[in-house]
């Protein structure tokens, strides 16, 4: 029986790898899955008579102009997976439990699973536009610990949330797939246990690496890319000289800092123009695994040509050099000066004429420190090496790439309020370009022409980074200060703390919580000590206190007694100047 075609389309890789295991541990061989990003789709990818699985109903209005009419489209339901559930079954019933996810529909579903399951407890969706509930017991969170905010009492992972039993039934239907549902039911189970936290499995399996190692595609040129910082158009610069020639070209920077764009832009501007363009990732195999699928194997009369052989006249992009053995290295510095390969338990050479690119994160001098690169390989690539820039140096570019974006995903309606431009520019995008482009297709795909703040992922709306970057130049807008603390609803109680605070050091005492508690009861202001430990983060973080362990006790910093005077002055835009305490 041929293998039925499934498509599974996601917007972040991470989900993507998971639930395509899923998939295969469930189906097995009945099915070929084909597992793509959004960002990775394209004309001609879905063939007529495939049937789609899109994981969010927010994907369909841009995926259905690569899916052929008549294609069965399944919008994935989630469920939170009951393999990591063993914590909450053991809670005593009625606790107040916080329910954190990235954003505010993904919650709101968290929650509803959990209240038709584990309906003996009060749960609260995390909102950031509004108060915290207050005696909070627990926080639950599928995978989106780094989103928490802290100091607000035991935290239970639940893990992701996978596709639910439904999705396979309804594929099980559509590609007549002979399996029983009996059977189906065992293995869906299994599928849980498997991907529950507390079961390990091989980090190196080739099932891990799910988005195609080897692509033959390149549709970028030099004028795709977004250069209006100098950071930018240096590299540019640098990568449109060396294409020119033939040498081997190294890139190296951050993940998610655009090389494969450059790679494929460097193609595009070279002589190898005309011929293939071959991506081929060095992570997750073994090294004779590596060497037959590089240089190709004989065995006999049957002969399997390698990716070197197959990008002949064109372009070679071989990407985590630092994953590649040194005595493959070596034989890449003899193709790249001989032009010749000899296949793996082969009797000659063959003439290959290929252009080689190679990157890494990691600089020449650290893979050389490291001892990871082969000395003379080393040489040849530093002759050519261009440096990626991080999209933390370029902030200047964010507005432009953001433009570009949404070009691409046909959204030139969407606009964005100057909060939420700030917020964008504000944050530290720690998987670059490639999450500035998941966020902006989230936000796409909301199918709302304006976006404001509160409709942001969560892991933005509250990022801690973005309050340091107030805190990163020499001066600060009060009203900036002000607008953090709102973000999270309290700024009476913050004031009344920073208050409490200045007066206790002109005193020269230094005040605990429970002592901070006091007195803030005394002034009608009621706190639980999880929702005070919670304010004094936020002010720690805006660095308007100073908070230290043991009897020191925690005292107001010189600038929380500036932000005091000038809001006691009713001037809300007035700047403070500071040096770091």
């Amino acid at each position: 029986m041929a293998e039925a075609k499934l498509h599974l389309i996601s917007i972040e890789e991470k989900y993507l790898a998971t639930i395509t295991r899923q998939l295969k541990e469930v189906f097995r061989n009945l099915i070929h899955l084909s597992p793509t990003t959004i960002k990775d789709l394209q004309n001609n990818t879905i063939d007529p008579g495939d049937v789609v699985i899109l994981s969010s109903d927010i994907l369909f209005g841009f995926a259905s102009q690569f899916i052929p009419e008549g294609c069965p489209c399944i919008i994935a339901k989630r469920e939170i997976n009951y393999g990591n559930m063993k914590e909450v079954i053991d809670l005593p019933p009625g606790r107040n439990i916080l329910v954190v996810n990235d954003n505010w529909n993904n919650t709101k579903e968290t929650v509803e699973s959990l209240r038709e399951t584990f309906f003996e407890h009060n749960y609260f969706p995390y909102d950031p536009t509004k108060p915290f509930p207050s005696a909070i017991d627990y926080i639950i969170t599928p995978d989106e610990v780094d989103l928490l905010p802290k100091g607000l009492g035991k935290v239970i992972d639940i893990g992701m949330r996978l596709l639910d039993i439904e999705v396979f039934f309804e594929v099980k239907k559509l590609l007549s797939l002979e399996i029983e549902s009996s059977t189906l039911y065992k293995r869906y189970t299994k599928s849980l246990i498997l991907l529950s936290k507390d079961h390990t499995f091989d980090e190196s399996n080739d099932n891990k690496k799910i988005i195609k190692d080897v692509r033959e595609v390149a549709g970028y040129h030099f004028s795709d890319m977004i250069a209006g910082s100098s950071l930018m158009k240096e590299p540019i610069r640098q990568a449109m000289t060396f294409s020119k020639i033939s040498d081997p070209i190294f890139l190296y920077g951050e993940a998610g800092t655009g090389k494969n764009m450059m790679a494929q832009a460097i193609h595009n501007d070279s002589q190898y123009k005309h011929g293939p363009f071959v991506v081929y990732h060095c992570g997750f195999r073994t090294h004779d695994v590596l060497e037959r699928e590089l240089f190709g194997i004989e065995n006999g009369h049957d002969v399997k040509m390698g990716l070197i052989e197959r990008a002949h006249g064109g372009t070679l992009y071989i990407t985590a050099i630092n994953e590649l053995p040194v005595f493959l290295q070596k034989r890449l510095v003899e193709v790249i000066e001989t032009k010749k390969i000899m296949r793996v338990k082969g009797t000659s050479y063959v003439s290959v004429d290929v252009r080689i690119i190679m990157s890494s994160t990691y600089s020449l001098d650290k893979l050389l420190n490291e001892g990871v690169i082969d000395q003379e390989l080393a040489y040849l690539l530093s002759r050519s090496a261009v440096h990626m820039p991080s999209l933390s140096e370029r902030k200047e570019d964010i507005e432009d790439l953001i433009e570009n974006i949404k070009k691409r995903l046909h959204r030139e309606d969407l606009t964005f309020t100057p909060r939420v431009m700030e917020r964008l520019k504000n944050y530290r995008w720690k998987e670059n370009v490639k999450e500035l482009y998941n966020t902006i297709s989230y936000l796409s795909f909301l199918d709302k022409p304006i976006i404001d703040i509160h409709m942001l992922p969560l892991y933005i709306q509250g990022d801690k980074e973005s309050f340091n970057q107030v805190l990163s130049s020499q001066e600060i807008q009060v009203d900036k200060i002000i607008e953090v603390i709102e973000e999270h609803g309290f700024i009476e109680e913050s004031t009344a703390i920073l208050k409490a605070f200045h007066e206790g050091k002109r005193k020269r005492e230094s005040y605990g919580r429970l002592k901070l508690m006091d007195i803030l009861l005394k002034k009608e202001i009621r706190l639980t000590e999880q929702q005070l430990r919670m304010r004094l983060e936020v002010l720690q973080d805006l660095g308007l206190l100073n908070v230290r362990k043991g009897r020191a006790g925690t005292t107001i910093s010189k600038l929380g007694e500036q932000f005091l005077e000038c809001i006691g002055k009713g001037d809300e835009s007035e700047t403070i100047y500071f040096g770091r305490h």
